[in-house]
């Protein structure tokens, strides 16, 4: 196991490198599904994907094994959406994220590790619908 500055050092050097993308239609299916466990039932939701459906249309898994090396688990610190334009049943949407910033904060098991993503998603015109920044926790 690694110690915290040493995640936090390795970690570093991948702020502001962006990942692979990842592609995926919006699928009317997909779309019913995902509120149907929600449990938004807003007719909206017939021709356009609620704002939350992103994550789960095409979430950008950055595999950061320096962070794997580091603490026992993970926790999920949050997201912040940034919306620009509606997602349509039918669009293709490509996702592409980066880490933004790495840093560590004491608690009352130690320190846990805190990992900033920040996720742009596109139409497939190329257009920027959202911005997703969230917090991966290692502890």
């Amino acid at each position: 196991m690694i110690t915290t500055a040493e995640a936090i050092e390795r970690l570093k050097t991948r702020v502001g490198v962006d990942g692979p993308e990842v592609t995926a239609p919006v699928e009317a299916g997909h779309v019913r599904r995902f509120v149907e466990a929600i449990g938004d039932p807003n007719p909206r939701w017939t021709k356009e994907a609620p704002p939350t459906f992103l994550v789960a249309l095409a979430p950008v898994s950055l595999h950061l094994a320096d962070a794997e090396e580091y603490g026992q688990g993970w926790l999920n610190g949050g997201n912040r959406f940034e919306h620009f334009a509606p997602v349509n049943i039918g669009d293709e949407v490509t996702s592409k994220g980066r880490v933004v910033d790495v840093y560590d904060k004491a608690g009352s098991s130690g320190n846990m590790l805190f990992i900033i993503f920040e996720t742009d998603y596109t139409n497939q015109r190329g257009e920027l619908v959202a911005r997703v920044r969230g917090t991966a926790i290692r502890r």
